[in-house]
């Protein structure tokens, strides 16, 4: 259990620092353990210079999960400062919902237990 929090701190440092590169400045995080799963939401702003880098974002967080791959390299998450490591987050959750209004970025992530 302690290894699966310390998972779910990584994915959300590695979402902050990909967040913060789109120019976010107002920011919600809100994480519940319910009984099946995980549940991340984020709510936050971008730059609109940076809106095609939303598809990447997308595109990440619906790599299909690899158990095996995330045993490896999980810890990688949330230490890089040259670029984010986004698909490695979409390795470690298993559902991912992603809206975007206006500047408005709002995402949803599952990681079952």
């Amino acid at each position: 259990m302690r290894q699966n929090k310390e998972r779910l701190s990584k994915v959300i440092d590695e979402l902050l620092t990909y967040l913060f590169s789109i120019g976010a400045t107002d920011l919600t995080i809100k994480m519940q353990e319910r009984k099946n799963d995980f549940k991340i939401h984020i709510q936050s702003n971008y730059s609109q210079v940076e809106k095609d880098k939303i598809e990447h974002l997308i595109k990440a967080l619906h790599f299909p999960k690899q158990e095996e791959m995330e045993e490896y390299y999980w810890n990688l998450t949330g230490t890089s400062n040259v670029g984010t490591e986004l698909f490695l987050v979409g390795m470690m959750i298993d559902e991912a919902q992603v809206n975007v209004q206006d500047t408005r970025l709002e995402i949803e992530l599952y990681r079952y237990k």
